[in-house]
């Protein structure tokens, strides 16, 4: 029987092979530092799509990679693939991944994936501690899910992903298209030194963001995960279970798409039938059979299809209230403006204010002068105290000898513009409330029908001047020119002109199009005399 010195002895020994063989067992592994695939095959015993490859591959040789996806492809069973490679092969690292609220997101969906790895994988993990959004070697070797906050400030958002510092770090975020810019901005002061690896991961829903802002200025390698790449749509056998299949890639091309006629040509909004679906045929959810696929090229009549099958961003609708062209040529002009006079207004114009004023606490509250057709760059603050809003408002009013400020009177705005009137009525200030779900204001119409409240007014006004006014000036403001190509239009069975609601421009967005509604504000008929006609 041992005594106590000889059972530590022991107990110290066996600690001690434990600690080498791991080291061994880690070292095992550097030689896929250059090559993640041959990892996740050989270790993990994973198969791949080759779109997935190269996701796996962008992630190694690109400090930022974009994933974007159609659905069903597979990013988020790679990227799961991507953080456990990253570290395994990488001591001293640190491995941060983070989705669209809610946290729910990230723990059914990428840590999903990260924790049926554990499972299959025990060895691997030895001497792991693993919690249910953390799998920790040491104390600072880790892979971690971090939420990001549903409230609170901008700047809190950032500093959550601010300061993380390691030798070897990477970022993963899934659902990106949803993920507010400061939590980018957060992760872009993270990678400022040693090997720093951004995966970004999404659905092109919208052209607008700070992903898709990343894709336009070639800030990132993008990928392109396409459901006509997958091996389950080139074959029609599920080689992938669970991920997108043929049948359901075909349905969406009978209900979502359409052949081009005899007279039609290909535009942006087409797409060109693979070979291997040519002849192919499916059952409709009603149980008809669908005629087989014919080749050639069918227009997207659905803007899913574009996003959920092509993994492209959906071309601009028919129905798009502002058109990209109109925005850009209202910029061009601006910066010709500029380039020969400077940021100067033009000179005996008294400019319209519009302000619209915070609703929630993520909101900001944007101020807008109109100068004729010249739009300043616009000031945005924080805040929803009425009396502060309304003396921060009253200083701009009196800065730029403001002709007439009108105010967004929805909710706490309402007390804004009376503020401002009773603090100003020695110098006659003019401060004009309004609530952009009343009725239009005067006799107005379209040729396609009437407005079905004020707020389709405004924004209808804006359209038409950046449509007709070859004097319409923007300013370099992304997130004015975001906002204001976000929103579609219909004629309702009443004959009314309606506009997205501001709701699913704000969940597009992933914010409140602030900027955009103070532009509109500034084309209220606010004289009695003149009441603005809109054709």
């Amino acid at each position: 029987m041992m005594n106590w010195q000889s059972q530590m002895r022991v107990e110290a020994i066996r600690e001690a092979k434990k600690r080498k063989s791991k080291a061994n067992f880690d070292r095992r592994f550097d030689k896929y530092r250059e090559d993640p695939v041959a990892f996740g095959r050989e270790v993990l015993k994973e198969q791949f799509t080759e779109d997935v490859v190269k996701v796996l591959e962008s992630v190694r040789d690109n400090p930022v990679t974009i994933a974007r996806s159609a659905n069903g492809t597979g990013k988020t069973h790679g990227a799961a693939r991507v953080a456990i490679w990253f570290h395994c092969v990488y001591q001293r690292s640190q491995v941060y991944t983070t989705a669209a609220p809610p946290l729910s997101n990230l723990k059914r969906l990428l840590w999903g994936e990260i924790n049926g790895l554990v499972e299959k994988n025990p060895r691997l993990f030895m001497g792991h501690k693993v919690t249910s959004l953390r799998i920790q070697r040491k104390a600072k070797e880790f892979v971690v899910g971090v939420a990001i906050p549903m409230s609170g400030t901008d700047e809190e958002r950032e500093a959550k992903f601010s300061g993380k510092h390691a030798p070897f770090i990477l970022f993963i975020v899934d659902e990106g298209d949803a993920v507010p810019d400061e939590v980018y901005k957060g992760i872009e002061s993270c990678m400022s030194g040693g090997m720093a690896r951004l995966l970004i991961m999404f659905n092109p829903r919208a052209k607008a963001g700070p992903v898709y802002l990343k894709e336009r200025d070639r800030q990132a390698n993008v990928v392109h995960l396409s459901a006509f790449n997958h091996p389950n749509v080139k074959t029609g056998i599920d080689v992938i279970p669970g991920a997108v299949d043929r049948t359901t890639t075909i349905r969406r091309i009978n209900e979502w798409t359409r052949p081009l006629q005899p007279d039609e040509k290909p535009d942006h909004e087409c797409y060109q039938i693979p070979d291997f679906l040519v002849g192919v045929q499916t059952t409709a959810l009603d149980g008809r059979l669908y005629d087989p696929l014919p080749e050639g090229w069918r227009k997207i009549r659905n803007p899913s299809f574009s996003y959920m099958v092509l993994g492209r961003y959906p071309a601009q609708s028919e129905r798009q209230l502002i058109s990209e062209a109109w925005i850009n040529n209202a910029r061009s002009r601006w910066d010709a403006y500029v380039a020969q006079y400077g940021e100067r207004p033009p000179s005996g114009i008294e400019p319209v204010m519009g302000l619209d004023v915070a609703e929630q606490g993520g909101d900001s509250n944007a101020v807008c002068f109109r100068y004729g057709g010249f739009v300043s760059p616009l000031y945005t603050f924080k805040g929803m105290d009425t009396y502060r809003v309304a003396a921060r408002a009253l200083a701009f009013y009196h800065e730029r000898k403001v002709e007439t400020a009108i105010v967004d009177a929805q909710g706490i705005g309402s007390a804004v513009a009376p503020h401002m009137e009773d603090r100003g009525r020695a110098e006659k200030v003019r401060a004009v409330g309004l609530s952009v779900s009343e009725k239009p204001l005067g006799f107005i119409s379209t040729e396609i029908g009437e407005f079905f409240s004020l707020r389709e007014q405004l924004w209808w006004a804006v359209r038409e001047w950046l449509r007709t006014d070859t004097g319409a000036m923007l300013p370099p403001d992304e997130r004015l020119s975001e906002e204001l190509r976000t929103p579609t239009y219909w004629v309702d069975d009443r004959g009314k002109i309606r506009i997205m609601k501001k709701d699913v421009i704000r969940d597009l967005l992933k914010r409140s199009p602030d900027r955009a509604d103070a532009l509109c504000l500034t084309f209220a008929p606010h004289r009695r005399a003149k009441v603005r006609r809109l054709q």
